[in-house]
């Protein structure tokens, strides 16, 4: 199967270069930095899979696959998403795919699966899925915010600003992009409402933004100390018994 990345970031698209390499039925033939040059490498190149971020500057991940859904040769679509829960709801239609950052070798094993057993039936399943993927682009999303305490206000915070979440005391302490709030909800309660975002609970008193590590050293009995970016003089545990967990998270 012939394919190209398409992320804004360039990292991004050399992890999932790096992880596609090790499939020998994966050719990956060019990439993309943006939705336009998305759009015109395949009309080009005519791949069979394009692994396609949603959260992209200028055309989102949605728009691009409308555009290519455009196209007499579409594509088979892999979504590459951090936390829009939307979108999940419409992959599990269990055709096209999506995998949610970080990437883990297992989901992605699923996901290569997936694609071939697609690609064997001559594709007929792909447009269904996008047809059912595009009743939920122009659905109206419910904005999730969480609120903190700061100066006697409450303050809605979105999601993808919180950096980690910490047990301090009696209080739980959020630790954000525009700086540190009190919450009203316990770890577990804001563990809940923060499912569908990258966050990982990393010892019974952390709460931590996968998207938001900057380093990770190893610790005791195969442990580890996580550095999160902002924050470099906190340094947050990976207790024993969620290490496993977080090695797969983290393709350690």
């Amino acid at each position: 199967m012939r394919c190209i990345v398409v992320d804004d970031e360039a990292p991004a698209r050399e992890e999932i270069k790096y992880l596609l390499q090790k499939y020998n039925d994966i050719e990956i033939i060019g990439e993309a930095e943006d939705g336009k040059g998305a759009c015109e490498l395949v009309a080009k190149a005519k791949p069979d899979v394009v692994f396609l971020d949603i959260q992209m500057r200028g055309m989102s991940g949605f728009e691009v696959a409308c555009e290519l859904y455009k196209q007499e040769a579409y594509p088979l679509i892999v979504f590459i998403t951090a936390y829009d829960q939307y979108a999940i709801k419409a992959f599990e239609i269990n055709a096209v795919d999506y995998l949610l950052k970080p990437i883990s070798v297992d989901r992605l094993n699923s996901t290569i699966e997936r694609l071939q057993n697609i690609y064997k039936r001559n594709k007929t399943n792909s447009k269904i899925v996008i047809e059912e993927l595009l009743k939920y682009i122009n659905k109206p999303r419910a904005i999730q915010k969480i609120s903190v305490y700061s100066n006697g206000k409450h303050i809605p915070l979105d999601p993808q600003e919180i950096i980690f979440v910490g047990v301090e005391g009696r209080n739980t302490v959020i630790k954000s992009k525009k700086g540190d709030y009190i919450s009203n909800l316990s770890l577990s309660e804001l563990e809940e409402k923060l499912k569908d975002f990258p966050f990982f609970r990393s010892h019974r008193s952390f709460l931590v933004n996968l998207e938001e590590i900057q380093e990770i050293d190893h610790w005791f009995h195969g442990t580890y100390q996580i550095t999160m970016k902002g924050y470099s003089k906190d340094k947050i545990p990976v207790s024993r018994s969620n290490a496993q967990k977080f090695r797969e998270m983290m393709n350690l």
